[in-house]
């Protein structure tokens, strides 16, 4: 289920990253810049997202979760550029869809490394709720 919930914050960080990411290049901002900036924020969207939706903050003090978010950030910043790279100047690749493969081939990078050794394996309370199955008119 957990994995579930990521992909829903996963999908609306996506559509942070490549909208601004397109807007980006279409303002001639160069290719490898746009990457990072639209990743950067959708990385912030998707921190904001996941302590709402996918993961139960309080595994660590805010600071160090924040310490250990920002080092999944950078190892995933560091491969979705590379792949970003690699598929528009040696592959010569659309840079939008290059921007989209990236993205979804660092994907479980960002579900692992969140879950593994952000956040943990705990759905945030209200969630949990909200999840319940209704059973006689009672929420169980």
């Amino acid at each position: 289920m957990q994995f579930f919930l990521y992909l829903i914050v996963g999908g609306l960080s996506f559509i942070v990253d490549v909208g601004v990411f397109v807007v980006l290049v279409a303002t001639d901002v160069p290719v490898i810049r746009a990457s990072v900036a639209s990743f950067i924020l959708a990385s912030g969207t998707n921190y904001l997202l996941c302590g709402v939706l996918a993961f139960e903050r309080g595994r660590f003090r805010r600071s160090i979760e924040m310490l250990r978010f920002l080092t999944v950030v950078l190892v995933g910043l560091g491969l979705h550029t590379l792949l970003v790279w690699y598929f528009v100047y040696r592959l010569s690749i659309y840079p939008t869809a290059a921007k989209i493969v990236a993205v979804l081939m660092v994907l479980m990078w960002n579900y692992l490394g969140r879950r593994l050794f952000v956040f943990g394996n705990e759905i945030p309370v209200a969630v949990r709720a909200w999840l319940k199955p209704v059973r006689g008119g009672q929420a169980t």
